[in-house]
């Protein structure tokens, strides 16, 4: 800091110099990651570290929130009246990844939500799509590989899953010389109306813990489409891209009570393995609070 206040030259030559070692790189995919290097200008930097820390939630390290702050709650059971309070060192260990895990998460998350936003230009007339082709047979199998755009080394099904679950599915049939025989869309994008009104009952991410807001998170078919699920608000939750993305391995689980989400954790977090309905909506909150006083 001294040596860059008693620079005679000012800060013009640094602004040049940083603005020609400015740059971003992406390489080839390998082992299922692509590495990402290169230097940002201060003000970009400044503004990711901004975003990255606002979508993780930093006041859960630094100082306590002023004004009120609602904790996720958790209704009793069928088998109890009462209402259970979270046990704050569980809800603090309910997230495992680094801090490095947790800023990649936050910038996939940034990614979807700009290319979804409307405000960039179209590509081949369209927004900005991630493609996923993968076989039919292989889905219906459970096992497999799926193809992004772009990308030589295949991916994995799971991904496929989770991308589709968020997106539309476009099925395309051809017969055995290749030929394209029959296109169709599944109608199973939630609309901004049923994702407001999923965004008031929710509260934000599901996953007791995280405080990823609801505007960040994805809507998620308890039960999966393929296998019948409605595009209906009974049957989407919101989860943050991390939970989404692990919701079959993590160990949560969520279900649907008459058109109520409950979630089941994982042991460790609950040794009683009771559902309960989990919510961080605020007037959902202060109506329980009304009843219990």
């Amino acid at each position: 800091m001294w040596a860059i206040y008693f620079d005679q030259d000012g800060a013009e030559p640094r602004d040049v110099r940083a603005a020609r070692r400015r740059g971003l790189r992406i390489g080839p995919l390998r082992d299922g990651v692509m590495a990402v290097s290169g230097n940002l200008l201060a003000e970009v930097g400044a503004q990711l570290q901004l975003v990255l820390d606002c979508l993780n939630n930093p006041r859960v390290d630094g100082a306590a929130a002023t004004g009120p702050c609602f904790e996720p709650a958790f209704a009793g059971g069928a088998d109890a009246g009462t209402v259970d309070e979270p046990d704050p060192a569980l809800l603090a260990a309910a997230d495992t990844r680094t801090r490095t895990q947790k800023q990649h998460d936050a910038f996939a998350t940034m990614l979807s939500k700009v290319a979804a936003s409307g405000a960039l230009p179209t590509s081949g007339g369209a927004a900005p799509t991630l493609v996923v082709s993968v076989r039919e047979d292989d889905v219906m199998a459970g096992r497999g590989y799926a193809h992004i755009s772009g990308l030589d080394e295949p991916v994995s099904l799971g991904v496929a899953r989770h991308i589709a679950c968020a997106g539309a599915v476009q099925r395309i049939v051809h017969d055995d010389a290749g030929r394209i025989v029959s296109i169709s869309t599944l109608d199973r994008v939630f609309n901004h109306h049923q994702r407001r009104a999923i965004g008031l009952r929710d509260g934000g991410c599901l996953i007791p813990g995280c405080q990823v807001p609801a505007e960040w998170c994805e809507i998620h078919h308890v039960q999966e489409h393929s296998r019948g699920g409605p595009t209906h608000t009974d049957n989407g939750v919101l989860l943050c891209w991390h939970h989404h993305r692990t919701i079959d391995t993590g160990g949560w689980k969520i279900r649907m009570n008459r058109g109520v989400p409950e979630v089941r954790g994982p042991s460790w977090w609950d040794a009683s393995q009771r559902w309960r309905a989990a919510t961080t909506s605020p007037t959902r909150m202060r109506e329980r609070v009304a009843r219990r006083t």
